[in-house]
Formats: structure tokens, C-alpha cells, sequence
């Protein structure tokens, strides 16, 4: 498209102006969404128009759309040794950061988008292009775009202003899709929860007509005899002039005649007018997915959980809408060639800054493991780098020596920064490590054997449902929701037993070394971080395997639920001992590595500790390296009698294979 015709195509598709003509006349379908809706037992009817008028409800739909849209969308340029950088240069990346078309900045282009999304289940925006590349972005009302199919292919059907409709192409759509049941199209929460929604309307006007309309005497006055007509329109006069409305309320009345007063109705408070206005504060909140502390309810927070829910809003409700736009973006904004290289991500640091004692110990931990520098600490703080160039040195821990001639320093240090004990002491302290092993392996065991029979029975139910020969998509779309929810339990599995494992192995390595201590909280975070990095590799491991099976049973032209079943039972036969002897070694390796590391130890030595061992732990047994440095690398060969054994990664420590059960011990 030439650069001329963007504003054409721009009044072609919008009109003149993108909101329409505004002195057109309202048509009834209009004024419906405006004051209509879905009717509720409640009373007052519901639709995503009249439900900003609960205070619960517009504080929510402010917070979900103005916290996404206010953090920055950079587009990134994918560097050749996997790092990133901004890409400032990128058509995109103005059109994403500040400007979305010539009327909307980007942050009031994505917050109107998200609020429809959250709203309406979908937020819509068109895609304008120049030369292939984005130019602008415009927002789609969301009742008046929906998508279709016609002759099989995806597009949306966009009605204007004037009536008129248009087809767009699915590539010139932008859209944001919220939980839905097809994938396509989003529910609408306002429409799902009208009753709760209306309910507290109705509560709302309830109080708003009790106190603007009511005299709040709420009875009746009676005569002891009959009166005229005349004296029965000057009584009800004076009583509604001295005492109805708020600024009356609770004055004394004064009768005469004889007259009685009878109080009839409920007050607010034996209705319990409060305790619901509360109550549909919460349900709504949690309609939304928002913390109650962020719409000012503030009743169950305190100083010591609401950081905590803060940073469980970000993770729990904000993470999804960013991944959902990220995706969508990723997909709609790049060109296939482009998406090789380029990518979208938000910058949601600041909404995990925490307090400043704690992020302090963060950054400082950080710096001093040399993975971030001066300069980079003081961008994170909002401070200017420093002057000469000097930030930019990244540090170890010990002396904070420039990482580029640590190396150089560790080779030159003495093998041992501290007294090792008497080799006997220290033969005994391994063989308490090795002993450790052989004691958890069987509770590893029992942990991968609940591992796995959840996982057989979840994938037998779930294949048996959606493997289909002609269209597996379904099935691989569910195995891969399956596994990112794996992440969760798999981790509150495996966790305990790997921190109890740790604490004992770290008390037999401090041993070995002659030292003393408990466990730090380096050693802590480090399990925490072993974890994470097995279930990733376990979930990509099963993943990786039941697509294989599917694939091959593809292509033979067999069962494939036969086989699948088949792999499940070969899981449940032989993987839980297989995890439990490979798990054993490599953690309790791993943390002595770390322990040995934070008491000054500089070299390690290989240790067979199997007579019977293979040939491979037997050449390397004994041999030496600096704290840090692999002993055998990637793409190294180890020659054998009977062939030559070929290294793919680079090994700090045991175990080199399969049932390999070596050590590392200080030197």
C-alpha cells in the first residue's frame, strides 16, 4: 500500500472520523446497549454498558486496562549469542510504545482495547499497514465486530457507524481473546455474573432511594377519629415537608389529636444492607480476578500481605492478559520472516520491585555473582550510569575481582583456599554423602511414581476423548496446557523431599571440608531453582515423548491409543527408579559444588565410587579441575575398547550418564 492511500483506506473503513457522525441521531439499538441489557432477578438489567454503573465493577475494569496498557511494549531484536536488544528502528516499536495512530497515544489505544476484553470477553483492533509493515492502529467496537467463516478462512465482520458492514481479513485484526470456549471467541464476565452484577445495583439504588426518597420514619400515623379530606391533605403535607428527605432525617416528631405512629418496614441495618453492599464488593472482585486491597477494600489487609498480593495479582491475573498480547502482537504485527528475529515483550520489573530493603538484597546478590553491573543497578533504580565508564566492570563474590581476570586469578590460586581434614576424616565424610544417596532414593522413587501415575491417568482419560488420526491438534493443544500446569503440582511433589535431601548432603559436605554453618539461603535459593530446572526438563521429556509416539504410530499406521498406553505403562514400570538414581547423584553433586564453593574451596576431583563402574567414570577418575570449569566438554570424545563415547554438554560434575553414581570431592 503506497503511503498515500493509508488515510483513504483509513475513511473508507471508519468514515471521517472514527466515532462516526456525532450529531446522527441515537437508533433504538443504541440506546438498548446503552440502558438495556440482560435482565436479572435483581431488578435492574445488566449488560456491559450499564454495569460501569457498580462502583466495584468500573474500579475493576479501570484496574485490569489502565495497569496492562501503562507498562511498556517494547519490540526486541533477538541477538546471535541469544541475548536481546531494543528495536528502536522497527516500524512497530513507535506504533507500540507511543504513538498507535495519529488520535491515540499507545497506552489509550491498549487500555481501551484491554477494557473491552475485559468487558466483553474480546478487545478489536484494525491493523493499518504501509508497505507491509504496521503503520497505525485503529480500536473496533467489540459489539460490533465478530468473527467468522467464509469458505473456511477466519475473518471479522465489522459493522460502522452508518450500518454498513465490512469484511476484514483475520492478518488486519488485532485480536485480544479472553477465556472463551472455542478459542475464537471470549465470554463476556459482565454477561456470565449478571445476577451478582445486578444484585449489587439493586442494593445501590435500594440505599440511594432509602435516603433521598424516604422520610426514614418508614410507618404511618393514625387519627383516633375520622377527618376530612382537607385535614388529610394538610397532615400528609406537613409531615412530608418537616420530615422526609436526608437533610430531616431523625427529627422529633410532634403529633396531636391523639394521632399514634407505627413504624413499618426494615431499617438498613436488620436487612443487612452493609454486609451485602460489602459481600458484592468481594464476589465482584473476585469476578475479576483483583485483589480486594487494589478497588479500597481493605478489611483483610494488612502490612505484611499486601506486598504479597500485590505480586500475586501480577502473576495470577496481570500474566495472562500480557502473554495474551504478547502472543496475539507477536503473530499479527511481524511478518513470518520477521518473527525469526524480532518480538514483543512487556517490562513488568516495576510491579515487582518490592520494598527497598528487599530488592536491595536482590540487586546486591545479582552484583555480586556477576550478573549485572554498576550501570545496570542504577538503571534498574532510575539513577544515571557512572562517570568514565567505570559501572560497566561486572564482579564475582570473594575479592569482587573483574569477572574477565577471575579465571586467570582461580588458576593461579593455591588447589585448597582452607585446611582440609586428615584424609581419613574426609573418606568418611564422602562415604556419608554417598550413604545420603542410597537412603532418598527410595522417597525420589515414591515422588516419581505419584508423578507419574497422575500423569497416566490424566493423559489416558484426555486421549481417549481427543485422539483423532485425522486431526491430533486438539490432543497436542491439551498436552501442552497439561504440562505448563504440571509445572505447579510437579513442583509441590518434588520440592520438600529435594530441600530435605539438600540440607543433609550440605551437612555432610560442610563436614567434609572441616567447616561449620546451617544451610544459607544461597543454597536454598539454588534448590529452589534445581526444581524448577528438573520439571521443566521432566514435562519436556513427557511432552517430547507422547508427540513422538503419536508421530510414529502415524506414520505405521497403528493404535494410537494402544501406544501411548503402552509408553504410560512403561513410565509407571521403570521411570520413578530411573528418576530416583539420576536425581540422587546430580543434586547431592550439585549442592556439594555449592557448598565447596561458598567455603573457599577452589578444585575438585572426580570420584568413582563403583569398582564395577563403566568404563567412562573410570577414566575419569581422579581427575582435576578448577571450581567452576567442566570436567569434560561439549563435543569431547572419550575413547573406550569398545568405541568412543561422545560428550554433548559440558559436565561440572557427576553424573556423566545413565546410573552413573561418581562424586566430585574438594581437593
Amino acid at each position: 500500500m503506497k503511503a498515500g492511500d493509508v488515510m483513504g483506506w483509513r475513511e473508507r473503513l471508519f468514515g471521517k472520523r472514527s466515532m462516526g457522525n456525532p450529531n446522527a441521531p441515537i437508533t433504538g439499538a443504541e440506546l438498548l446497549s446503552i440502558t438495556g441489557g440482560d435482565p436479572t432477578k435483581g431488578g435492574p438489567p445488566v449488560n456491559e454498558i450499564t454495569a460501569l454503573r457498580n462502583v466495584a465493577v468500573f474500579a475493576c475494569l479501570r484496574i485490569l486496562s489502565e495497569t496492562p496498557a501503562s507498562l511498556p511494549l517494547i519490540v526486541y531484536k533477538r541477538l546471535p549469542d541469544g541475548g536481546k536488544e531494543r528495536a528502536r528502528n522497527h516500524p512497530a516499536y513507535n506504533v507500540l510504545h507511543d504513538m498507535a495512530n495519529p488520535e491515540m497515544t499507545a497506552m489509550s489505544l491498549r487500555e481501551t482495547i484491554q477494557g473491552h476484553a475485559v468487558s466483553w470477553g474480546n478487545g478489536y483492533a484494525y491493523i493499518l499497514r504501509e508497505n507491509g509493515f504496521v503503520k497505525e492502529l485503529w480500536p473496533l467496537l467489540p459489539d460490533k465486530t465478530r468473527p467468522e467463516r467464509v469458505k473456511g478462512e477466519l475473518v471479522y465482520r465489522v459493522t460502522l457507524p452508518t450500518g454498513e458492514q465490512r469484511i476484514l481479513n483475520a492478518y488486519d485484526v488485532l485480536h485480544i481473546v479472553g477465556f472463551g470456549y472455542d478459542g475464537l471467541q471470549g465470554y463476556s464476565p459482565i454477561r456470565l455474573a449478571r445476577e451478582s452484577i445486578g444484585l449489587g445495583l439493586a442494593v445501590e439504588e435500594f440505599g440511594a432511594r432509602f435516603f433521598g426518597q424516604g422520610t426514614n420514619l418508614g410507618g404511618v400515623v393514625e387519627h383516633p377519629s375520622k377527618i376530612s379530606p382537607q385535614a388529610h391533605q394538610n397532615l400528609r403535607e406537613t409531615l412530608n415537608r418537616s420530615y422526609q428527605g436526608l437533610n430531616k432525617s431523625h427529627l422529633l416528631m410532634v403529633l396531636e389529636e391523639g394521632m399514634k405512629y407505627q413504624r413499618l418496614g426494615i431499617a438498613p441495618n436488620d436487612s443487612q444492607f452493609l454486609e451485602t453492599r460489602k459481600y458484592q464488593v468481594t464476589d465482584i472482585a473476585r469476578l475479576f480476578r483483583v485483589p480486594p486491597h487494589l478497588i479500597a477494600d481493605l478489611d483483610r489487609s494488612t502490612f505484611n500481605n499486601i506486598e504479597h498480593m500485590g505480586i500475586d495479582f501480577v502473576v495470577h491475573t496481570l500474566r495472562p492478559w500480557l502473554v495474551r498480547w504478547e502472543q496475539a502482537l507477536n503473530y499479527k504485527i511481524f511478518t513470518p520472516r520477521e518473527r525469526k528475529e524480532f518480538f514483543v515483550e512487556h517490562l513488568v520489573d516495576g510491579l515487582l520491585r518490592g520494598d527497598s530493603k528487599s530488592r536491595a538484597e536482590a540487586l546486591a546478590t545479582l552484583r555480586q555473582n556477576g550478573i549485572i553491573n554498576a550501570d545496570e543497578w542504577r538503571e534498574i533504580e532510575n539513577m544515571n550510569p557512572q562517570e568514565g565508564g567505570t559501572g560497566k566492570v561486572y564482579l564475582v563474590n570473594g575479592n569482587m575481582l573483574p569477572i574477565a581476570v577471575a579465571g586467570a586469578k582461580a588458576v593461579q590460586a593455591p588447589a585448597v583456599s582452607r585446611s582440609l581434614p586428615v584424609p581419613e576424616q574426609r573418606n568418611s565424610a564422602h562415604a556419608d554423602r554417598y550413604k545420603l544417596m542410597k537412603v532418598f532414593q527410595p522417597l525420589f522413587n515414591e515422588a516419581g511414581t505419584r508423578i507419574v501415575r497422575r500423569e497416566k491417568a490424566d493423559i489416558t482419560r484426555a486421549a481417549a476423548k481427543l485422539v483423532d488420526r485425522s486431526n491430533m491438534q486438539p490432543f497436542y493443544n491439551w498436552l501442552g496446557a497439561f504440562y505448563q500446569e504440571a509445572h505447579e503440582w510437579i513442583t509441590r511433589i518434588m520440592h520438600p523431599i529435594a530441600m530435605s535431601y539438600a540440607e543433609a548432603v550440605q551437612m555432610a559436605a560442610i563436614k567434609e571440608i572441616g567447616a561449620q554453618g546451617d544451610m544459607t539461603r544461597d543454597t536454598r535459593i539454588f534448590v529452589g531453582q534445581y526444581v524448577n530446572a528438573f520439571v521443566h526438563r521432566y514435562a519436556g521429556s513427557s511432552s517430547g515423548q507422547l508427540r513422538d509416539v503419536v508421530e510414529v504410530s502415524l506414520r505405521d499406521n497403528a493404535d494410537i491409543l494402544a501406544a501411548i498406553g503402552a509408553r504410560l505403562d512403561e513410565w509407571e514400570n521403570r521411570r520413578p527408579q530411573k528418576l530416583a538414581v539420576n536425581e540422587t547423584v546430580q543434586a547431592a553433586n550439585a549442592v556439594a559444588m555449592v557448598v565447596f564453593a561458598e567455603h573457599g574451596i577452589r578444585r575438585l576431583t572426580w570420584h568413582n565410587t563403583d569398582a564395577e563402574a563403566c568404563y567412562y567414570c573410570k577414566t575419569l577418575h581422579g581427575r582435576t579441575v578448577t571450581l567452576g570449569l567442566p570436567f569434560v566438554h561439549d563435543a569431547e570424545t572419550i575413547g573406550t575398547p569398545d568405541g568412543n563415547m561422545h560428550i554433548f554438554r559440558d559436565t561440572k560434575h557427576p553424573p556423566l550418564h545413565q546410573k552413573c553414581s561418581c562424586m566430585i570431592l574438594p581437593t
